[in-house]
């Protein structure tokens, strides 16, 4: 799969405007025994943000790996949560990009990549008391749940559980993608980019032709000031210089021919 943009707004105002921009890529790794049979495979959903990042965060590449192992159980085993085919942890970094769907969208694509093996057990997931506190915890329960896993959970806290076994064609992809996420080909972005940068330049352009003819009125005024303060003057004040010449000449013709 070629490289793409998501583009994210807000959970809860969909129509706003983005409040953040990925680039993701999918890398898949194969590796095939004898006879050409597929022994294991890795997927790597690699994200970065695009433009301004937030302030204590260096730009850099995060991912969320899963595998898939053959030679591991009756029908081979896939890890949603990591490249160890018995173990893994997804953490969607930075905090900024929490709560709006943006872990969902990777994991989805996780589980569309492991629904390929619909025999192969899903290795557990284990969720513990420390990752997750009041909405947190409900988040992280959403999180997986919403693909079809389920847990036994260690009490009626929720707080503390295993995923119960299942195989990889139970897993549940989204149907369709939420309203505030958007997906868009790469090539189309760049486009998009092109014409805002096109529309910028030509606004800097009227700025700074706007910016000339101010300096060159401002050198007309240190050169003729008095031509200049009557100009002004008479822009701001034409109607009541007007009004005065007019009683100044009313008031000559009057004293004259008195």
């Amino acid at each position: 799969m070629e490289p793409y943009i998501l583009l994210v707004r807000p959970r809860l105002d969909p129509a706003g405007e983005p409040v953040a921009k990925l680039l993701i890529e999918h890398r898949e790794t194969l590796i095939h025994g004898s006879g050409d049979v597929l022994e294991k495979a890795r997927l790597s959903v690699r994200y970065r943000i695009i433009g301004e990042i937030p302030y204590g965060h260096r730009k850099q590449t995060h991912e969320f790996p899963a595998c898939y192992v053959r030679d591991c159980g009756d029908s081979g085993r896939i890890c949603l949560t990591g490249s160890d085919p018995v173990g893994g942890a997804v953490d969607l970094e930075p905090d900024s990009l929490l709560g709006n769907r943006v872990g969902s969208f990777l994991m989805n694509r996780i589980v569309e990549w492991a629904t390929k093996w619909p025999d192969a057990d899903v290795n557990p997931i284990k969720l513990f008391a420390h990752q997750g506190h009041g909405e947190n915890k409900l988040r992280r329960n959403r999180f997986y749940e919403q693909f079809g896993i389920r847990f036994d959970y260690a009490d009626n806290t929720h707080a503390e559980g295993t995923g119960r076994a299942m195989q990889a064609g139970s897993l549940t992809p989204w149907t369709k993608l939420p309203d505030n996420l958007t997906v868009i080909t790469l090539e189309d972005f760049l486009d998009n980019q092109e014409r805002t940068l096109s529309v910028l330049g030509l606004d800097l352009k009227a700025q700074l032709r706007r910016s000339q003819d101010l300096g060159a009125e401002l050198n007309r005024a240190f050169d003729h000031p008095i031509w200049f303060s009557s100009r002004v003057i008479w822009g701001k004040h034409a109607n009541l210089v007007l009004w005065i010449v007019i009683f100044l000449t009313v008031s000559l013709v009057w004293y004259r021919y008195r």
